[in-house]
């Protein structure tokens, strides 16, 4: 359970990380804007896939550790905001001029994406769950349980037209 959360927390982590770095690269050198506007929409995201790896991961009680992706996700956000703004960078994500609607928006937002994610890896990890531990079938059970099928013979070459060559 502890290690499927913290691979949570690291995928948000990784990715707040990696977006950080290309906007200050960004900043410097103008060529990195496409990467940045990719790296926005996983960081915007990455709540839910975290949410998604941690209730796949632990089916019982992942929901509720995924939703911690939501405000880990959100102060991650704002803290990169008040060090953007140390460094002279602007950066407004959300709309919002303060930090408090910034992380208001990205906890709402984080909330959202990490009960979906988590919702999804809940049902999937059951699912696989009860695959895992459903009977399989040996193959003549297997074969007794398929319906018949009648299959029409292959022609052989007597049966075939005869061409003459005159």
């Amino acid at each position: 359970m502890i290690r499927a959360w913290i691979s949570g927390i690291l995928a948000v982590f990784l990715a707040h990380l990696a977006w950080f770095g290309v906007i200050v690269a960004e900043a410097h050198v103008d060529a990195f804007m496409p990467l940045v506007v990719v790296l926005l929409l996983v960081v915007l995201n990455i709540a839910g896939v975290a949410a998604f790896v941690i209730a796949r991961r632990v089916p019982k009680l992942g929901l509720l550790l995924a939703l911690t992706m939501a405000p880990l996700t959100a102060a991650l956000g704002t803290a990169s905001n008040l060090l953007f703004g140390l460094a002279g960078i602007r950066v407004d994500i959300s709309g919002f001029y303060n930090n408090a609607g910034l992380f208001v928006s990205l906890l709402l937002y984080g909330a959202f994406v990490s009960a979906v994610g988590g919702a999804i890896g809940t049902w999937v990890g059951r699912k696989t769950a009860e695959a895992a531990l459903a009977p399989v079938m040996t193959a003549p059970a297997a074969a007794e349980a398929l319906p018949e099928i009648s299959v029409a013979p292959v022609p052989g070459v007597d049966d075939l037209p005869q061409i003459r060559s005159d």
